[in-house]
């Protein structure tokens, strides 16, 4: 525990894929892919979208906004075994994992230590499990955690996670670190939820910050005032993604760019525009869900669930290159159309689903897809028309 207190602040590439228990035929079919950087930074685990360089505590479900996550596969639930007082821990013997002596441990903490939460209901769990030590350097080679005590208002059925730790370089120093985990929940239905982390390109986090002594205060030279940028709202943007988005290949949370194909209104044609992908879903490996006995919102369109052969990907822009700065992109979709010279797109979009209905219009300055499942790619000739907004994001 000394050491782990002493870890330098680290960031780490966590790609998680999803996976959803099918009863009929006995396995787990792939929902989707994550790439996320995840940082610990003195003591604490933060969040962010590859490349973006501002970390949140915002657990991976709450940034994608469905889902199942749990973060103690990164760091916390070392500590919660080896550190907290209430854990009662007992020696079980040698034995071997992945090919390796090891000393097998089991351990029980008593007290609701697990903070677990499903929809709006949230509680406190209790846990217990085993870990495995190399008998040399005793380093902690796995960890096995299962939640008991669950409250019943949270329809939880049973929660498990399973992490794999190996030494990294971190800042000339050996530390040890998460490799993968795999986190197992199932839910009072029987519905079953995994998730299967890989931890890669683990390194040093740190910031740069500058220190300027003057010789009196009065040598002192304020920063100039920056106006802040605006665009203005109700122009039309034409949007051409600068890479085609395959379906099959992407992850959620990829960072994606497009350009604009005309100037107008001070954005010059070819101005960049950069995002991410914020959802891939292939309606063909979705369990179907049954309708709402009463629903707030009556919708004539097909429900979540029931798009066989279709596959939806979500983008969302955040920046647009203007007047050489990048600011806020504020915009909705209103159209798609093929490119001149191309065929007919085989995409409809402007929508997405939530509790079982549809939304015609999503949220500002993203956008849903549906393409084909046999050419699940969105790009090729197809042109985005776009209408940017006030601040406030409505029209």
């Amino acid at each position: 525990m000394a050491e782990l207190g002493s870890v330098p602040n680290y960031v780490c590439v966590d790609s998680i894929e999803r996976s959803l228990w099918i009863p009929d035929e006995h396995q787990f079919r792939r929902l989707d892919r994550l790439h996320l950087e995840i940082a610990h930074i003195e003591g604490a685990d933060r969040f962010s979208w590859l490349g973006n360089s501002a970390f949140q505590l915002t657990a991976p479900t709450a940034m994608v906004g469905y889902g199942a996550s749990f973060s103690g596969d990164f760091a916390d639930n070392r500590a919660l075994v080896l550190a907290s007082r209430w854990t009662k821990i007992s020696y079980s013997g040698r034995v071997t994992i992945e090919g390796r002596p090891a000393l097998r441990y089991e351990y029980d903490v008593h007290r609701g230590v697990l903070a677990v939460s499903n929809a709006s209901q949230s509680g406190f769990a209790a846990a217990r499990g085993a870990f495995w030590i190399d008998p040399e350097t005793l380093d902690v080679l796995q960890i096995d955690l299962e939640a008991h005590d669950i409250p019943p208002s949270l329809k939880i059925g049973s929660i498990v996670d399973r992490t794999m730790y190996w030494p990294v370089l971190v800042g000339g120093r050996r530390v040890l670190l998460a490799r993968r985990s795999e986190f197992l929940l199932t839910e009072a239905d029987g519905t079953m939820k995994r998730n299967t982390s890989m931890f890669s390109n683990c390194r040093e986090y740190s910031a740069e910050s500058t220190v300027t002594f003057g010789s009196s205060p009065g040598t002192q030279v304020s920063p100039p005032t920056m106006e802040k940028t605006r665009i203005q709202p109700g122009l039309q943007l034409q949007l051409v993604l600068d890479t085609p988005l395959d379906a099959n290949k992407a992850s959620v949370g990829d960072p994606i760019s497009a350009h604009t194909l005309q100037s107008v209104g001070g954005i010059r044609r070819g101005a960049h525009v950069y995002g991410r992908v914020s959802r891939i879903l292939n309606y063909n490996d979705q369990v179907p869900t049954s309708k709402p006995e009463r629903s707030s919102r009556p919708s004539k369109h097909a429900m979540y669930g029931q798009h066989a052969g279709e596959v939806l990907i979500g983008i969302e822009f955040s920046q647009i290159e203007f007047r050489r700065s990048r600011v806020p992109f504020m915009a909705r979709l209103i159209d798609l159309e093929s490119q001149p010279g191309a065929r007919d797109i085989q995409i409809r979009g402007f929508g997405y689903f939530e509790d079982g209905a549809i939304v015609q219009y999503d949220p500002p300055a993203t956008a849903s897809f549906y393409v084909s499942q046999e050419n699940p790619v969105l790009g090729r000739g197809v042109i985005m028309q776009w209408v940017t907004l006030p601040e406030r994001g409505s029209l």
